[in-house]
């Protein structure tokens, strides 16, 4: 084994890990608070537990083949297999454009003022947010399975621009050449308005937010100026998670791009497409655990567990 293959088996190993992991604790946090802590319960969170499902699977169909591939495991998928893993990872990456930016949008609405006119889409915002999942599948769906009717899964190819995880499972064009253009297309155009939608909801709640801050900074009250309101940290929450999203969707447009220039495959740079597509899924749990206080944290599990223990030994000698 190469080391250069070594490390990007590592990379992946970590990357998978840390997604699966920080993922997983989220949502067993968000299942307590819908469960048994209602009270708890903030606006955004069932957005946010979809969010982690569709990143916990982009986790595993996309990371995990990566890092065994890259640490000399074969993938033992049939085409079927193949197209599964393709399908599956295809759908979590295109529902989690769209959740991101359904949840930029409910933010941005929550926080409108009350003289904005979106103000009187508050009360309703909450309604809307599962029919636009269902909406999310069923488009998603039937894009990527406009694709798969017009590819096919094959286990020995490396020289495709098509590869999907390695070389033992990629997918080449079969059948419709047009209905394959246009669901590529059609995906493109989605990205491109999902993308713009969020970042216009982004800059919108910047501007909120700025208009904010000049109220606050004439109001001589420390009560109100010393500490962020609720929807304000989850404002900002939101705004990190959509900058990291715009930043890593850009950076894998660009290496997309140069592979339809290039016309070819190259390991190296596929491994980092790999990489790069699987960052957001992975880095997006990890901001949301640091900055949700229902999250428990080392240092304050630490904390309790020393204010919990005995700060005198007991006696052990019986009583007279």
């Amino acid at each position: 084994m190469l080391w250069s293959d070594l490390i990007c088996g590592v990379l992946f190993l970590c990357q998978a890990g840390v997604g699966i992991l920080g993922n997983s604790v989220l949502l067993m946090v968000y299942v307590n608070v819908f469960l048994y802590q209602s009270h708890k319960k903030k606006p955004t969170d069932l957005i946010v537990t979809l969010l982690t499902l569709v990143n916990v699977t982009a986790a595993v169909t996309r990371g995990v083949p990566m890092a065994m591939v890259s640490l000399g495991m074969r993938i033992n998928v049939d085409e079927v297999g193949c197209t599964v893993l393709f399908f599956t990872y295809r759908m979590s990456r295109g529902l989690s454009i769209c959740i991101t930016c359904l949840l930029s949008m409910f933010q941005a609405v929550t926080i409108s003022p009350s003289t904005s006119r979106w103000a009187q889409l508050k009360p309703r915002a909450p309604k809307y947010i599962l029919p636009s999942f269902l909406f999310f599948c069923i488009l998603n769906l039937l894009m990527y399975l406009g694709i798969i009717s017009s590819t096919q899964a094959t286990r020995n190819v490396s020289d495709s621009k098509y590869t999907f995880i390695s070389k033992h499972c990629s997918m080449l064009p079969s059948g419709s050449y047009v209905l394959m253009l246009v669901c590529y297309n059609a995906i493109t155009l989605r990205d491109f308005l999902f993308v713009g939608l969020m970042s216009w909801a982004s800059g919108y709640m910047v501007i909120v937010l700025y208009r904010h801050h000049k109220q606050v900074q004439h109001i001589h009250s420390t009560i109100i100026s010393s500490t962020a309101s609720p929807e304000i940290q989850a404002t900002h929450t939101i705004l990190l998670l959509v900058s990291c999203f715009v930043c890593f969707y850009l950076l894998n447009g660009t290496i997309v791009f140069y592979f339809g220039v290039t016309r070819g495959y190259d390991a190296h740079l596929q491994n980092i497409l790999a990489f790069v597509s699987a960052c957001y899924p992975s880095f997006c749990p990890l901001v949301l655990i640091s900055k949700d206080s229902r999250v428990p944290k080392s240092h304050s599990f630490l904390r309790k567990l020393s204010n919990s223990s005995p700060t005198q030994p007991t006696s052990c000698h019986p009583t007279q």
